[in-house]
């Protein structure tokens, strides 16, 4: 953390007062020997927010906030201690340090720049709105809906086409062409070449208000780069700044409540309909810089971007960077319309607000595109949604929070929260890993067929101590591989002979082929954990489930054929049958799900 001299502090208490500062941001009126007005930090309609003078700090009486001024900035700009430093201290032209001759130099570089762009963003402003060669640009924004009110409170401007004038204008402004050349306005390849001619401007600028860079949207129909931001520079860092946080910053405190969409016509369209909270990131994916700063103002963020493929990613990738820095996350769906622009040049202001009331949560969401993608009828796809969704998991910071989701999880899959709870502690990798080990044996042994059946007998064979417990429950009728049962056999067989060593019992498999697989398996850590009793338990009622559902499917055969005749009196009969296994069926899955025996 930075650290500053007593110096410092003293000079900037002794350049401002916390009335000052205050005031800024809340309405004083006096009453007695203290200033009082409404608490910025909760609501209230009448003022328990005080502030004494003389003493140099505020207290209020409703909520129990108080402090000095630096601690009055850091609460209400949500910074640390150096930030609240800093903040006042340039306020104040106070120097936080003595400078050298380089750093003397630099800041006069970056103060020179500062200015320019903000000079720039008024010249190019004026042109918009009135310079005959930016009729275009005019025409264009009217096309889009954009309203005059949202081109002023953006500032948006208008560079022209001629790729002679910007250079021009600056040198007859004097600037250098060694600080052009450092400006971020001109091509590294040809210094005198704007790299904004023919595009509409953007101003880029800090939650502070200051432009530090511009984005352009080309008109020409010639570029390749439809959208294009200025390079980074002293001032400007994209992974730091969001598009449109200025304009926004007060709905957003006020809301506890940000938007983050793609671009900034979609920021621009999203403001102007009523939703002033909304930003973006700047021509890259949603960072922990711009998470980081956002934290600082709300407790929520949704997210909107595009309904193409590379939307869809920057949104998953979205939602688990807002619960990384704990921002409770959910997702618009715009329907049919690609973005918030397009849907507000269509439709409309309140189409676009009331497509905008539809939301999912963040994790919700993720769930559901995996789902999407992946057929959770099968084993192995359960694990592949459980990998999708694990990212977000590991950004959960609460463990109480985390538990939650995995139980959600564990209810969508309709798979066991214990399950789900020891992949995720182990890394995730235990399903992967069985399969992955699975798939090697077969390779090898490719005549042996590898599934559901062979997994539990390879489960027994392994934890041969369990057999007795299980064989009153499982019946070899509901094995369905023939070499699975030829296993089962085998471990009956050793049981009711009183065989204990892996040798002897693996002598009463009679295939070579098959023996071999088994005997592989002595070896793999995977058939061989602490839980495996309760994987064997699993895996049984999954083959009963197997059995029953077989027997409804066959029922239901003998029902359809009964409705194409004359009917039967039996109907009623296959009906309760059905009902009856449903029930069955029901009730192990229930089971498996919460980890209990039936």
């Amino acid at each position: 953390m930075a650290k500053f001299s007593e110096s410092v502090i003293n000079q900037i208490k002794a350049r401002t007062t916390i009335a000052d500062v205050v005031s800024s941001y809340v309405t004083l009126s006096r009453k007695g020997d203290r200033l009082w007005g409404l608490c910025p930090f909760h609501n209230e309609k009448t003022p328990s927010f005080s502030v004494v003078e003389d003493k140099g700090f505020y207290k209020c009486f409703g909520c129990g906030k108080g402090g000095s001024m630096f601690d009055f900035i850091m609460e209400i700009e949500h910074v640390s201690f150096p930030e609240a430093v800093e903040l006042l201290a340039r306020k104040t032209g106070v120097q936080l340090k003595e400078e050298t001759e380089a750093e003397k130099k630099q800041r006069s570089f970056e103060e020179t720049l500062l200015n320019l762009y903000e000079k720039l963003s008024s010249a190019f402003h004026y042109i918009l709105l009135n310079a005959p060669e930016a009729s275009k640009a005019r025409e264009y924004l009217d096309k889009r809906r954009i309203t005059k009110e949202s081109q002023e409170r953006f500032l948006l401007g208008y560079a022209p086409a001629d790729p002679d004038w910007l250079y021009g204008f600056l040198i007859k402004n004097h600037y250098s062409p060694e600080f052009l050349a450092r400006s971020g306005l001109f091509s590294a390849r040809n210094e005198k070449w704007p790299l904004f001619a023919d595009r509409i401007m953007f101003p880029i600028r800090t939650w502070q208000g200051n432009c530090v860079a511009f984005g352009g949207r080309d008109l020409s129909g010639t570029s390749r780069a439809k959208y294009i931001n200025t390079p980074e520079t002293e001032l400007y860092s994209k992974k730091n700044l969001l598009f449109g946080l200025h304009e926004g910053l007060a709905s957003i405190k006020t809301q506890k409540s940000v938007i983050i969409c793609e671009g900034n016509f979609d920021v621009i369209s999203m403001q102007q309909s009523g939703m002033e909270n909304t930003v973006a990131p700047l021509g890259t994916a949603f960072t922990p810089e711009q998470a980081k700063l956002l934290r600082r103002y709300c407790e929520k963020a949704t997210l909107l971007f595009d309904s193409d493929a590379a939307g869809q990613n920057a949104v998953y990738k979205g939602i688990i960077r807002c619960q990384e820095f704990g921002l409770e996350s959910s997702v618009i769906n715009l329907g049919s319309d690609k973005d918030p622009s397009e849907a507000l040049e269509k439709e409309g202001p309140e189409a676009l607000a009331k497509s905008c009331a539809n939301l999912s949560n963040g994790f919700d969401y993720l769930v559901h595109l995996a789902l999407k993608r992946y057929d959770v009828r099968q084993p192995k796809a359960k694990f592949l949604v459980f990998k999708e969704v694990r990212p977000f998991l590991e950004a959960t910071a609460s463990e109480i929070e985390r538990q939650g989701y995995i139980k959600k999880l564990a209810d969508i899959l309709n798979v066991s929260e214990q399950r789900i709870l020891e992949d995720y502690q182990s890394g995730g990798d235990v399903w992967q890993e069985k399969t992955a080990e699975m798939e090697k044996t077969n390779a090898e042994a490719s005549n042996i067929k590898m599934d559901s059946d062979m997994y539990l007998m390879l489960l027994l064979a392994n934890n041969r101590g369990l057999f007795d417990k299980f064989k009153s429950s499982f019946k070899i009728g509901l094995i369905r591989n023939d070499d699975a049962m030829s296993v089962y056999a085998a471990l009956e067989d050793a049981q009711r002979l009183g065989y204990t060593t892996d040798e002897v019992m693996l002598q009463l498999i009679g295939s070579d082929s098959l023996r071999e697989v088994v005997r592989e398996s002595f070896s793999s850590d995977m058939y061989k954990d602490k839980d495996a009793d309760k994987h064997i338990a699993e895996s049984i009622k999954l083959a009963q489930i197997r059995d029953l559902e077989e027997k409804r499917a066959s029922v239901l055969g003998v029902l359809k054929i009964n409705s194409q005749a004359s009917g039967s009196e039996s109907d009623l009969e296959l009906l309760s049958q059905i009902q009856d296994l449903d029930r069955r069926i029901q009730e192990l899955k229930t089971s498996i799900a919460s980890n209990e025996d039936v």
